[in-house]
């Protein structure tokens, strides 16, 4: 392999791993700002960590010029997650069993609720909504298998038509035993058209010794 395709591997993906490719490659993408990055240059973050809670006015300063714009604390989502947190998370995990290699937003992904029943979808990047076709308002509070078959309907515990079964099942044990688990599978898009999947599930554990999220990654492996 070529030093210039290594050069385009994606995030999430394992260097090792010969066919997958990157979001900005796979759509022409270029190699420019990511959206979190052009929101933060928008902000303006106060010198001193304390509040004036007097009712005075806030010390405000603009990001110094080599100051890394994305690890700002404070910056949320408009979803309401904190992201860059739960990515730090997942990139500084102890005893990783998956290699996932540098982590960015180019990548698509998902987040889903382990406490909700049926482990719900709650953020979706919009690098997946591009992935599959589907909006967010189709996405999300959706359990991720109804990626598994055209037309996104897929009953609980049913019997998979076009996605091997013994893949579901060790879909599902990760889901259950809070591991890592790296897969292709094939996924549907929301037009019908399938493609493969490289799938990477992470659990996070959250504010205790629970876990409360487990974070998706997806990338279109080529065929």
């Amino acid at each position: 392999m070529s030093a210039s395709m290594k050069s385009q591997r994606p995030a999430a993906v394992p260097s090792a791993h010969p066919t997958a490719l990157s979001f900005r490659t796979n759509y022409n993408r270029p190699s420019t700002m990511n959206p979190w990055e052009s929101c933060a240059l928008e902000y303006q973050f106060s010198d001193e960590i304390t509040e004036d809670h007097d009712g005075g006015a806030a010390n405000w300063r603009r990001p110094t010029q080599n100051a890394d714009p994305v690890m700002y604390p404070g910056l949320y989502c408009p979803s309401g997650f904190d992201m860059m947190s739960i990515l730090l998370r997942v990139a500084t995990r102890p005893n990783p069993k998956v290699e996932l290699g540098a982590i960015d937003c180019s990548v698509a992904l998902l987040l889903c609720d382990l406490k909700q029943p049926d482990t719900p979808i709650v953020y979706a990047s919009d690098a997946f909504i591009m992935l599959t076709g589907y909006s967010q308002a189709e996405i999300m509070g959706k359990n991720c298998r109804f990626l598994q078959a055209p037309g996104g309907k897929v009953k609980p515990k049913s019997s998979r038509k076009f996605v091997d079964d013994k893949a579901v099942r060790k879909m599902r044990h990760a889901v259950r035993d809070n591991t890592e688990v790296q897969m292709e599978l094939t996924n549907f898009r929301k037009d019908g058209s399938s493609f493969t999947n490289l799938l990477t599930m992470i659990p996070v554990l959250w504010d205790s010794q629970d876990y409360r999220y487990s974070v998706g990654f997806q990338v279109e492996a080529e065929g």
